[in-house]
């Protein structure tokens, strides 16, 4: 099927009217994808609070924007996420287990929208990617790490617990890797983390941008809203909310997709041996012939 040109939503989105970018972090439009760049490479964009809430605001917006179907996120300079910045634990003392507790859940709540979120996300790591930056990229649906990236579950050897990442972290490792790596906080490489299953794919860093676009191809024939519905029922089948006893449940969820407009050109185009035409475009379509993603200014 010919590609189609795409039309750049950047003076459309909410983010670029209200200014997001530039800041703690930058975000891009590029047709279907939507690159989120984490931008405090003097510190290895170490997180903040400011820098979670950024991040928040913008998956927020992006999450309601039905043309994006990718999200990338990564980080500029040498490192995708090296951890929280220890300055943020530094005051600690000074407050009460509530008022912490309430602090270090925008972490947590930040991680949690990154999994729910209903595009498909992609975490492109590299250099030094240490505990919350960890939880960050576990968060996602696919992560490419380059070959250059070390990783380290450093919060035993601070004295402290890798708690608002575990959960995410659990759902791409084994018990036995889990226990291996945390009680250690011993760094270790890409290599590694390829074959328990923390990265999904490894690059080099002039490959980044092939491997991307490569990765996006492979959904190019999927209806896009079908993308976005199993992406959510996958989540809620892992999560436990829907098990083998649900019939009625999941009866229903595939006869509503059945009738749904792509359900019904998906089936028409099959018995009509024809490519279907889905109410939105499938992604890499929407980007120009023999363009990938470019790289965030």
């Amino acid at each position: 099927m010919k590609k189609k040109e795409y039309t750049n939503t950047d003076s459309l989105s909410p983010l670029f009217r209200r200014g997001l970018g530039g800041g703690l972090v930058e975000i891009t439009i590029e047709g279907p994808v939507a690159r989120i760049n984490l931008n405090r490479p003097e510190r290895h964009n170490a997180l903040i609070l400011e820098l979670i809430a950024e991040l928040d605001q913008a998956l927020e917006e992006v999450s309601k924007m039905n043309e994006i179907l990718f999200v990338v996120l990564t980080g500029n300079g040498k490192s995708f996420c090296a951890g929280a910045d220890l300055n943020w634990f530094y005051s600690s003392e000074q407050l009460s287990l509530e008022q912490n507790t309430k602090r270090y859940q925008h972490l947590a709540d930040l991680l949690l929208k990154i999994y729910r979120l209903p595009q498909i996300t992609i975490a492109a790591v590299r250099g030094n990617v240490f505990g919350g930056g960890i939880g960050l990229m576990a968060a996602c649906d696919f992560v490419l790490a380059e070959a250059n990236t070390r990783f380290m579950f450093s919060e035993v050897k601070l004295g402290l617990l890798p708690a608002t990442i575990l959960p995410f972290v659990a759902k791409r490792l084994s018990v036995q890797n889990l226990r291996k790596w945390i009680l250690t906080g011993n760094l270790f490489g890409v290599n590694e983390a390829h074959r328990m299953g923390l990265a999904d794919e490894i690059y080099k860093h002039e490959q980044l941008e092939n491997e991307l676009s490569t990765l996006m191809a492979s959904f190019d024939s999927a209806s896009p809203s079908a993308i976005k519905r199993a992406k959510q029922l996958i989540n809620e089948v892992v999560s436990g909310s829907i098990d083998v006893t649900d019939t009625t449940a999941t009866s229903t969820i595939l006869a509503d997709a059945l009738l749904s407009a792509d359900g019904q050109e998906g089936i028409h185009a099959f018995l009509e041996k024809r490519n279907p035409e889905w109410k939105n475009q499938s992604p890499t379509q929407t980007l120009p012939e023999g363009e990938g993603l470019k790289k965030a200014p």
